[in-house]
């Protein structure tokens, strides 16, 4: 691997490692719409570069693991199901690049799948928290509803699960067609000596919080927790309270949610965190000089963002997303030392 590879594979790291820490947030202040849809395409538009950058076999998977440590250093309240959807893009991008032969159509899947499963998990979740007698009471509530006004069972949540998967299909078609174009342009060489490399970056600087400590739940609450999670099981089991969860649909739903919720906020999500965050440890002392690398180039990565959004946000929408991911990759790709230089 060249220098030059691997200082590209190290900056595009480091904007995968700032777009999951801290993107949401910028986008929000952007009032960017579908912001969800776009962290989810711009990991798979940062595992494409990589792979364009670096053709060694396994170098996505390292990045993955090294946006992981770094994203539980800067951000370690995120939740745990976050760290698993980025192992697994990072997982996927590998898979999708193995062979490194046709980029534009392994960008194009890979977006695709980022963002369906991303569509996915939340239905995956809300099955699991409410289980699939919640699709039956939704369809039945509806149902009700409209049955003056339609004869015969419609299946509403089928209709709506298949206009959400539809709109996330359609994102993923969209952001998978720029992705090929990106890749396309990239190995054309059509955006070097672009008037944009020569723009300047402020010389501002990220204030991160102290990541060492974390919240930890009282011991008053856990017990708190624990009784209210008992005594709502024991009501369901009561005689008093039988003929309402046996003639109420939603009360049983609604009870297994509750139970749900409460074990995964103060139990299981505390314990998943606890164990990443020892991996995460253990992983920034035995690779501390490219964690370290990857934190000083934030900033950078900061300034390429706000610089990419303020040279497009006075288009249309559609437009300046678009506008706003093409600065972004230029600005990171053909980084050089002329045009950002080193902050003292």
């Amino acid at each position: 691997m060249t220098k030059n590879q691997s200082n590209i594979t190290l900056r595009i790291t480091a904007l995968w490692a700032f777009s999951e820490a801290f993107l949401g947030g910028i986008l929000h202040g952007f009032k960017m719409p579908f912001a969800g849809l776009f962290l989810a395409f711009f990991a798979s538009l940062c595992i494409t570069l990589i792979a364009v950058a670096n053709k060694k076999i396994g170098v996505i998977f390292t990045a993955t693991l090294t946006v992981i440590a770094v994203k539980f250093v800067l951000s370690p309240q995120t939740p745990p199901m976050a760290y698993f959807a980025v192992l697994v893009q990072g997982v996927a991008g590998e898979l999708f690049f193995v062979r490194r032969r046709n980029y534009q159509f392994a960008a194009f899947g890979l977006t695709l799948f980022s963002l369906l499963y991303s569509a996915v998990q939340q239905l995956i979740t809300l099955t699991i928290i409410f289980g699939k007698q919640f699709w039956v009471a939704m369809d039945t509530f509806f149902n009700n509803i409209t049955k003056n006004f339609v004869t015969g069972y419609t299946p509403y949540t089928m209709l709506i699960v298949g206009i959400y998967l539809s709109c996330y299909l359609v994102a993923g078609i969209w952001g998978g067609i720029i992705n090929g174009n990106i890749v396309r342009n990239i190995q054309t060489g059509k955006w070097l000596n672009l008037p944009l490399l020569t723009e300047s970056l402020s010389n501002n600087d990220l204030n991160f919080t102290n990541p060492t400590t974390l919240p930890k739940k009282s011991k008053s609450s856990t017990i708190f927790v624990w009784g209210l999670l008992l005594v709502i099981a024991g009501l369901s089991y009561l005689p008093l309270f039988q003929p309402l969860f046996n003639h109420n649909k939603i009360a049983p739903i609604l009870l297994r949610g509750l139970c749900i919720m409460l074990a995964w906020n103060f139990f299981l999500a505390p314990l998943l965190i606890s164990h990443i965050g020892n991996w995460a440890g253990k992983y920034h002392t035995n690779n501390s000089n490219k964690t370290q690398q990857i934190i000083l180039l934030l900033p950078q990565m900061r300034d390429i963002i706000q610089l990419s959004w303020q040279l497009a946000k006075s288009k249309s929408k559609l437009v300046s997303i678009h506008t706003f991911i093409t600065n972004a990759v230029i600005l990171t790709y053909y980084y050089n030392e002329h045009t950002y230089p080193n902050r003292r």
